[in-house]
């Protein structure tokens, strides 16, 4: 696919771990209900196998499946690839475009693991903050507000917390889902791209999860594997996303967005959802 010709300059994307596509409408998610209205979006969206955060998030960031990237369980490390990856921030620094990602703070034992796994990924920024989404977003904003250029993820855990713990769909994970949908409000007021054409805000989950077991989430049952995606902003020809989508496809639309080629290790490919591209592609 040819490079956007809209110039989309900031890519921002937040992982609302664990949120499954029904939790939208049952929990009244209002803020994430009016992107998918006003962006292209599906509820149809397919995660990796296994259907877990380790994995899927490895694959966010590599734009590799498991068997490739090396992550093939929940314990986070540092991969063993069988063949080569391209991490997002280490193909945009070649191309002086900067990354961040912010996360919940880590226990004292895996921090040392954690800002080594961001620096071999290549991240130039990476802040962990408090325990949820209100502390990550708090943490998150001044970088956002100072710099309008480049690629930032957000992971937001309290849904898949609430639904290890308690359940999926039961109300202590009705209520983080409404805590995250309330953060990502914040979130778009703060950037406000909908009306800003040169950002681009991804939201999508990681997994879903309750398919056969009610506290977990790794399983081929369609309520595990398959996620939300959504893509807002300004530059974004709105409406449903008609043809299959993959969390893999996430990285590659971000690279495509920035205007920077996807290198073959991708297993994704990018989304025109940008005007004039989505027009094209139809």
């Amino acid at each position: 696919m040819a490079m956007s010709s809209v110039m989309v300059e900031r890519v921002v994307v937040v992982v609302l771990d664990g949120l499954r596509p029904d939790a939208i409408d049952r929990f009244g998610l209002r803020h994430l209900q009016a992107l998918m209205r006003l962006g292209a979006a599906t509820r149809s969206g397919r995660t990796v196998a296994p259907s877990v955060t380790a994995c899927a998030m490895t694959s966010l960031f590599t734009g590799a499946q498991p068997e490739r990237h090396g992550m093939r369980s929940d314990r986070f490390r540092i991969p063993r690839p069988s063949g080569r990856i391209d991490p997002i921030p280490q193909v945009l620094a070649r191309h002086g475009i900067a990354s961040a990602a912010h996360m919940a703070s880590l226990p004292w034992l895996f921090r040392g693991l954690g800002r080594r796994i961001v620096q071999l990924l290549g991240v130039a920024e990476a802040g962990f903050h408090g325990r949820g989404c209100t502390d990550i977003l708090r943490g998150a904003l001044p970088g956002l507000r100072a710099r309008r250029h480049g690629f930032t993820l957000l992971h937001w855990p309290d849904a898949d917390r609430a639904g290890h713990r308690h359940g999926w769909m039961s109300a202590d994970y009705a209520a983080a889902a409404r805590r995250m949908d309330q953060s990502l409000g914040e979130l778009v007021a703060q950037l406000d791209p909908l009306r800003d054409p040169t950002t681009l805000l991804i939201a999508l989950a990681d997994h879903g999860g309750g398919g056969v077991d009610p506290r977990h989430h790794d399983s081929a049952h369609p309520l595990d594997r398959t996620i939300p995606i959504v893509f807002a902003g300004a530059s974004v020809a709105p409406g449903p996303l008609a043809w299959p989508v993959s969390l893999l496809d996430v990285p590659a639309t971000v690279l495509w967005a920035l205007g920077v080629q996807r290198p073959e290790s991708y297993a994704g490919r990018p989304v025109p959802v940008l005007r004039g591209a989505r027009e094209a592609a139809a």
